[in-house]
């Protein structure tokens, strides 16, 4: 080190040489972050490139193939009269040909069914939200009391929803026979692995402050979850678990489809043995419960969060 007057003992070369360093530093740290910018891209259209040609993702063959799906609503279109779209039933109890008694004669089974898909994706979601909601202060890295705990969390939260819903359907259909109790365990698995996840990554965004408090006055790892974590992070819970209660209704309908119950069931009859209007029937009722429901779960997501969060 040299110094600009050595009796006074001020540094001379000294600042500069630290600003030149940290500015070469920097500019390493530029150049390598653009490098790996620019590998990242180059993997990035590879694998797109790949993806393309794989699934033979070209406009010619999505522009050939469009008119098809127009087709096929053709084949499960009502024919509907309109002098007898509100005919009620003959004489002998048989419905009208034309008149929407007779595209819906089965629409009281198809409500009940509804239903039946509506009560599974409650009580699938009950379960899977309260395995999540056990789960996810140990599967978050900053509240796991040890690694091992964390790890063991974690992986088993990603084998619940690592499985497809309609795999798990499959193999408790084959477990415990054909009914909503295969759809309600298999729904149940996915939900809490995908929830754990949510919840998780909810708690680790939490401030660590209230659990500094409770730790620095004795309390137990149990307790700084009960009143350090979860009071910050319920209203997420809630928002993530209403989102879920949605997309598991409409799992329960897809799922029907391996004999898991609900609507998806009849849906796959009406497929499989008639595809005709029955098939239009059943999904415009579908699609009606889903907008229902998805206004519904808005409305009671913004009741207990409040609207002044949104402002």
């Amino acid at each position: 080190m040299t110094y600009a007057n050595a009796a006074d003992g001020v540094p001379g070369d000294a600042p500069r040489d630290a600003v030149s360093t940290y500015e070469r530093h920097r500019a390493e740290l530029r150049a390598s972050k653009r490098l790996w910018n620019i590998v990242a891209l180059l993997a990035f259209l590879v694998c797109l490139g790949l993806s393309v040609w794989i699934s033979q993702f070209y406009p010619e063959r999505l522009a050939n193939g469009l008119p098809r799906i127009f087709e096929y609503f053709a084949t499960i279109l009502p024919d509907l009269q309109w002098n007898l779209l509100f005919e009620g039933r003959a004489e002998d109890g048989r419905a009208v040909p034309g008149s929407l008694t007779f595209w819906y004669t089965d629409f009281w089974t198809y409500v009940a069914l509804i239903w039946e898909t509506i009560l599974m994706a409650i009580t699938a979601t009950l379960m899977g939200a309260g395995v999540a909601f056990v789960l996810s202060f140990p599967a978050a890295a900053n509240l796991a009391p040890n690694s091992w705990v964390y790890w063991l969390s974690r992986r088993f939260l990603e084998i619940c929803r690592g499985i497809p819903e309609i795999l798990l359907a499959l193999v408790f259909v084959f477990m415990i026979g054909i009914g909503p109790l295969a759809g309600v365990l298999a729904i149940a698995i996915h939900t809490a692995g995908a929830l754990g996840k949510l919840f998780a990554e909810v708690n680790e965004n939490a401030s660590s402050r209230p659990i500094e408090g409770i730790t620095a006055v004795g309390g137990t790892w149990a307790e700084k979850m009960a009143y350090g974590v979860v009071p910050q992070v319920a209203p997420n819970f809630f928002s993530y678990a209403m989102l879920r209660f949605e997309i598991n209704v409409r799992a329960s309908s897809i799922i029907g489809f391996v004999g898991a119950g609900g609507i998806g069931q009849e849906l796959n009859r009406v497929i499989s043995f008639y595809s005709d209007d029955r098939v239009m029937a059943v999904l415009i009722l579908v699609v009606l419960t889903v907008t229902i429901i998805d206004l519904i779960s808005e409305r009671i997501r913004l009741g207990y969060i409040g609207r002044e969060n949104f402002a």
